[in-house]
């Protein structure tokens, strides 16, 4: 039997072992510091990992893995780099470590003449005014790492806003940032391949993801009206990208569609919440061709013949919700998560022959996720 350890202990985490378990795989688990288990609880062992430990010791006390992967970008790389000298470790401390950080990240996209928004770094707030001297407004300052579901990021329209942004961060250390033009896009697009160890490649339909507040609401595939070129560029950018990582597993990119081109926004090196409807979809899904690839195993398919979907739910009520009360049709992935306002509690799953019935699924849950009396 298969032995992965994942770093981390959230819901992809849950979802990769949920898929492992019906491959035979069994797993153990990466508590980082003070890192909440509650989504992973019964599901493998679990280490508790503060700093102190060497990889050497952490392998061990994993029970030897054959192999080790990640479920977010915010990990120590030194250590991935340590484990890697024990197991197979997907994917590398390299690519991690580019995709952490937003400027690294950006870097590499150009070194690749993959199209981003324009975009400059800052070490200060006067930084912070330079670079948008040079932008213009609107534009989008984010954190370079530990950036996400809107977190560290905070939008600035005109000087009345970056003298806000300059009090906020008044007396703090100086830390780096990634000042970003606003892109006006149409859409935004993800794109999802899995590359095995062997350079394999599959890759998943595009799907079109709809935020609110910088957190997912709802994803559907395959995107609809998408140029046939457009979706060759994403794969070709997606090609590059692992490519020159050297990337086993699965990797993720969000693409904004603006004036019929894709402009690249970020990468996740893991599996992504806009690949979530894969569970449902009658494919291989993102977590087994994830396991696949990082184990050696043959990649599975992800030929999609129907339409399928993905609504999140949110902790926006005082009140758990009452699953019951659901959408028949809609396939429920709980995370196990106690509750918190704009936390990430799980997911539904949808399926439809037509675009348009997934589109009205899709409003249909998100009524009656909205709806009251729909909350216990």
């Amino acid at each position: 039997m298969k032995h992965v350890a994942i770093i981390g202990c959230g819901q992809l985490a849950r979802m990769l072992a949920l898929a492992g378990w019906r491959m035979g795989i069994r797993f153990s688990f990466v508590a980082c510091h003070e890192e909440e288990t509650h989504c992973i609880n019964g599901l493998g062992n679990i280490v508790r990992w503060r700093g102190s430990r060497t990889a050497s010791d952490l392998y061990r006390a994993l029970g030897n893995p054959d192999a080790i992967t990640v479920e977010r970008e915010s990990v120590c790389t030194e250590l991935l780099q340590g484990l890697s000298q024990h197991c197979a470790v997907h994917p590398s401390h390299e690519a991690v470590w580019t995709c952490q950080h937003r400027l690294r990240e950006k870097h590499m996209l150009d070194g690749l003449e993959i199209a981003t928004a324009e975009y400059c770094g800052a070490l200060t707030p006067d930084d912070m005014e330079l670079a948008i001297a040079q932008l213009g407004y609107p534009v989008i300052v984010k954190a370079a790492s530990d950036s996400y579901d809107g977190k560290q990021q905070r939008r600035l329209e005109n000087r009345a806003d970056l003298a806000a942004m300059k009090t906020l961060l008044k007396g703090q250390s100086s830390g780096e940032w990634l000042v970003e033009k606003c892109i006006p896009f149409e859409r935004e697009i993800s794109f999802i391949a899995a590359r095995s160890t062997g350079g394999d490649i599959v890759f998943y339909p595009p799907t079109e993801n709809v935020h609110r507040n910088g957190i997912l609401m709802h994803s559907t595939a395959p995107a609809q009206g998408l140029d046939g070129g457009l979706e060759q560029s994403g794969r070709n950018y997606l090609t590059a990208l692992m490519e020159a990582l050297k990337y086993v597993g699965v990797l993720s990119m969000e693409c904004f569609l603006l004036d019929n081109r894709l402009l690249v926004n970020e990468l996740a090196p893991r599996v992504h919440n806009s690949g979530h409807w894969t569970l449902d979809a009658h494919i291989t899904c993102q977590f087994e061709n994830h396991l696949r690839a990082i184990l050696g195993l043959p990649l599975g398919d992800t030929q999609l013949n129907h339409y399928s979907g993905l609504v999140n739910i949110l902790g926006e009520q005082d009140q758990p919700l009452n699953l019951a009360s659901l959408s028949a049709s809609a396939a429920v992935h709980w995370y196990n998560k106690p509750f918190a306002p704009g936390r990430k509690l799980g997911h539904l799953g949808l399926s439809a022959d037509s675009s348009l019935e997934l589109q009205r699924q899709v409003r249909q849950l998100h009524h009656e996720l909205s709806t009251p009396g729909n909350h216990a």
